[in-house]
């Protein structure tokens, strides 16, 4: 009887980055900019930068914008068990608290575009939900001790 050998599984270093699919990728690079602080990033390299993919990054957090195909529509929500979530200070989370809605508003890019911020107290985590302008549901969360007295109100 032969001995199957197993290979071993890999070690995950860390997450490389997150793709979004997006409409229009000059609209969101500016947009991700606005809105998040996130940056252009690999502009000049030939594979991350070309009319159906940008790069956006804002400290280890990197995006991939990858152009739908015309007629392609997102489904990237918490109902759908897929977004994405990027962490932040305690301070910015109670800040955005409040600033998110009025940022959102005046990076408004579609006349029907979901303007709505979900605050989420998870007890360990704090955490609002919103929509970029293709509604990819992205989240920015803080985590947080369970006696920390930094809570929505």
């Amino acid at each position: 009887m032969s001995r199957r050998i197993i290979p071993a599984v890999p070690r995950i270093l860390k997450h490389d980055h997150v793709a979004v699919g997006v409409k229009n990728i000059n609209q969101s690079i500016n947009w991700y900019k606005n809105v998040l602080g996130m940056e252009p990033y690999m502009v000049d390299h030939p594979q991350f930068r070309d009319k159906d993919l940008a790069m956006v990054k804002s400290g280890e957090a990197v995006l991939a914008l990858l152009r739908l195909p015309r007629g392609k529509t997102v489904s990237g929500t918490r109902e759908q068990k897929g977004h994405c979530a990027l962490t932040i200070t305690h301070k910015e989370i109670r800040r955005l608290a409040v600033d998110l809605p009025e940022l959102l508003k005046q990076n408004k890019i579609r006349r029907n575009q979901n303007l709505s911020v979900d605050p989420q107290d998870y007890g360990a985590q704090l955490s609002l939900f919103f929509y970029d302008p293709d509604d990819n549901e992205l989240e920015l969360t803080a985590w947080v001790k369970d006696d920390n007295p930094i809570r929505f109100t």
